[in-house]
C-alpha cells in the first residue's frame, strides 16, 4: 500500500486514516475484508478508522449483503473540512488576542511575591529564561520569534535534551533570517528537539514543566519588560494556546530523514517497479538541493534563504528554477507538494 505520509494530518486525518482512505478512494465499492487483505490490518482497527473518516465526510457506506466503501467527492470533503478548520484558527486568534489583552494589562500593576514577577530589562530576561529552563524536569515549551532579548545561543538546552527534557519549539520564518539559523535548529532537532513552524505567533514566550512561564510584556524593541508567571491559570491558558498552534504548525526537517542523507522511501505492496525506480532517482537528490527544499518549506524569502546556503539571490534563483524544473512544479508550493509526497524534507 503506498504510504506518502499524513498529507491530510494539517485537518485532523491521522496516517493509518489516510492510507485507508487512500484505499478506498482508489477502489470504490471496496470491503472491509478487502481491505484488511491489502494492508495487513486487523477488521476493528479497519472498521474503527472508516468511522472516523466518515464523520469526517470522506466516505461513505454502500449498504448490500456486503456492505461496501466508497470515496466521497475528495475536493468537496476536504473544503469543507479546511472551513471549519478555519473557524476554529479565527477563534484561537481572537483567544490569542484577549490573552495578548490581558498581559499587557497585568503589567500595569504586578505585586512582588505573587503569580506574577515583572523582569526589567533584557538581561533580566535573560537571566530569567536560563534559570527556568535548569528548572525543567519535563518538557518545555517555546514560542520563538524575534526580537531577541541578546545575541548568543541558549547555553543551557542541549544539557538538558541529553538529561531527558522534551523540548517543543514553534518558529516563525523570521527566526531563520540570520545566517546559520537553519543549522542550529538542525543541530538541535538532532539533538533531540521537535520543532515545527507557523507563519505567525503572536507572542513569544518559554513554558516550564506547564507551571512557569517567562515572556516579554510588549514585541517592540528594546524589550525593557517581561513577566515571569507562576502557576496560574494564565499558564494554562498558555499551555492550551502552545498546543492548539502545536498542532496547526508544520514540522520543520533541517537534517536528511535518514542517516546516509537520503529520505526514508516510501514503501507498500502496491508500489510498482515504474514507482521503485523513481525513489531510488530521487533518493539521490543532490544535499543541496534537499536543503534548498527544507527552506522553501519555513517560508523563507529569497534573500533569507540565499545567506542560509551562502550564495547570491541571482543565484539562488537560478538554482530553484532549475529544481522546480526537477520537480516538475510550476511553484514554490508545488515544489513543496513534490518534496513532501516524496519524503525529501
Amino acid at each position: 500500500m503506498l504510504d506518502d505520509g499524513p498529507a491530510l494530518a494539517v485537518v485532523g486525518i491521522g496516517a493509518f486514516d489516510e492510507r485507508i482512505y487512500r484505499e478506498v478512494l482508489a477502489c470504490p465499492g471496496i470491503t472491509v475484508r478487502e481491505l484488511v487483505m491489502r494492508s495487513g490490518e486487523s477488521s476493528g482497527r479497519i472498521q474503527t478508522s472508516l468511522t472516523r473518516l466518515r464523520a469526517k465526510g470522506l466516505v461513505s457506506r454502500l449498504w448490500g449483503r456486503s456492505p461496501r466503501w466508497t470515496a466521497t467527492n475528495p475536493g468537496t470533503a476536504i473544503r469543507s473540512l479546511v472551513r471549519g478548520m478555519q473557524s476554529n484558527l479565527d477563534r484561537l486568534t481572537d483567544t490569542a488576542d484577549q490573552l495578548e489583552e490581558t498581559f499587557r494589562t497585568a503589567g500595569q500593576d504586578l505585586e512582588e511575591g505573587g503569580p506574577f514577577e515583572v523582569l526589567a530589562g533584557p538581561e533580566e530576561q535573560a537571566r530569567s529564561y536560563v534559570r527556568l529552563q535548569q528548572e525543567a524536569k519535563e518538557e518545555v515549551l517555546t514560542f520563538d520569534r524575534p526580537p531577541y532579548v541578546l545575541d548568543y545561543h541558549n547555553p543551557v538546552q542541549t544539557g538538558l535534551l541529553r538529561k531527558g527534557v522534551r523540548y517543543r519549539t514553534i518558529y516563525v520564518p523570521e527566526a531563520f533570517d540570520h545566517a546559520g539559523a537553519l543549522d542550529e535548529v538542525g543541530s538541535l532537532v538532532k539533538a533531540g528537539e521537535e520543532a515545527r513552524v507557523l507563519p505567525e505567533l503572536p507572542f513569544k514566550m518559554a513554558l516550564v514543566d506547564r507551571r512557569q512561564a517567562v515572556m516579554p510584556l510588549h514585541m517592540d524593541l528594546p524589550l525593557t519588560r517581561g513577566v515571569l508567571i507562576k502557576g496560574s491559570t494564565m499558564v494554562v491558558a498558555l499551555v492550551e494556546l502552545f498546543e492548539r498552534l502545536w498542532q496547526e504548525a508544520l514540522p520543520i526537517y533541517p537534517q536528511p530523514a535518514s542517516r546516509d542523507g537520503a529520505p526514508e522511501p516510501a514503501g507498500g505492496p502496491c508500489r510498482d517497479e515504474e514507482n521503485r525506480g523513481e525513489e531510488r532517482e530521487w533518493a539521490e537528490l543532490d544535499p543541496e538541493d534537499r536543503r534548498l527544499l527544507t527552506l522553501l518549506s519555513t517560508g523563507l524569502k529569497d534573500d533569507a534563504i540565499a545567506r542560509q546556503l551562502g550564495t547570491s539571490p541571482r543565484s539562488l534563483r537560478r538554482r530553484l528554477r532549475h529544481l522546480l524544473d526537477e520537480l516538475n512544479a510550476e511553484t514554490r508550493f508545488q515544489a513543496g507538494a513534490q518534496a513532501s509526497r516524496r519524503g525529501l524534507v
